[in-house]
């Protein structure tokens, strides 16, 4: 794989003629869970001018219907984009063929109930259940990992498998990071539990999105769809993408806003924060924008 130092680009307007489709993370990108960004969105509006394909796929432990419906409080309509994919959508599947084997334990915050929304699931308590299914900490701004030690022990002495509906470990909430579900499977696979996850980097969600793509019918016959994943997070985004061989678009100033400097980045102490040395960055920008 060609490691070469990632190309800084001004704006997604420079290459977006290379690309049919568009494979754009939401939190930290489009939005920062409070609001959404305006060169983002300008982003959107130029990318469909052109009949590009766009895939919002995100992390968030949540169907997509009900991300949706969120986005649009924060002012990004449907009419922006084509498709929306989510950890949520992929859980679900998962939840929908167990459901009739397995009682589940929901550990995470009240608000992400709607992952079993209409499913025929049995959720029961951490005595009873066969599996966990976690969408993240039950209060992530005041709550810290360490305060689920007791919890994931119980979990470990019993052999109990641990799904993750979302395998972020950070996010930006406005300007404060809050720990998601990723940073406590990780926990649990380090002290020796077995974890599943959905999402990305992770094959499920990026089959579910190509799928779409693929039924469009301006697709169908296309042997190859250049697609481009643009994120903010190197463990997911742009993992995601190396996994699949497709060139990405690393932004800057979400979680990794201390290695952007004046308009320098230092790759290698950046590649080394996350333990990805070999991890391919096609592009860079500080923001999305289209310029």
């Amino acid at each position: 794989m060609n490691l070469k130092e990632p190309q800084k680009i001004k704006g997604i307007r420079e290459i977006s003629e290379r690309f049919d489709a568009y494979f754009i993370d939401l939190w930290g990108v489009i939005h920062n869970g409070v609001q959404c960004y305006p060169l983002a969105l300008k982003v959107l509006e130029k990318l469909k001018e052109q009949n590009k394909k766009i895939v919002l796929i995100s992390n968030a432990p949540r169907p997509s219907v009900v991300v949706k419906a969120f986005l649009e409080t924060i002012g990004l309509q449907s009419s922006c984009y084509d498709f929306l994919v989510t950890s949520g959508d992929v859980t679900r599947e998962y939840i929908s063929l167990n459901s009739s084997k397995k009682k589940f334990y929901h550990l995470g915050p009240t608000r992400d109930i709607d992952l079993f929304k209409d499913l025929n699931v049995t959720l029961t308590s951490k005595e009873k259940c066969d599996e966990i299914i976690c969408t993240g900490l039950e209060s992530d701004e005041e709550e810290k990992l360490e305060d689920y030690k007791t919890l994931l022990d119980f979990f470990l002495n019993k052999k109990i498998p641990l799904i993750c509906a979302n395998p972020d470990e950070v996010v930006a909430r406005g300007e404060k990071i809050v720990f998601c579900a990723g940073a406590l499977a990780n926990q649990y696979k380090q002290e020796g539990g077995v974890v599943r996850y959905f999402g990305k980097p992770y094959s499920d969600i990026y089959n579910l999105a190509l799928k779409k793509v693929r039924a469009d019918k301006n697709f169908k016959d296309k042997k190859e769809i250049n697609t481009l994943v643009i994120g903010d997070n190197i463990k997911t985004d742009i993992k995601g993408a190396n996994l699949f061989n497709l060139d990405s678009v690393l932004i800057l100033n979400g979680i990794y806003k201390d290695f952007f400097r004046d308009g320098i980045v230092n790759f290698e102490q950046l590649k080394d924060s996350v333990n990805l040395k070999d991890i391919k960055i096609t592009y860079f920008q500080k923001e999305l924008a289209w310029h």
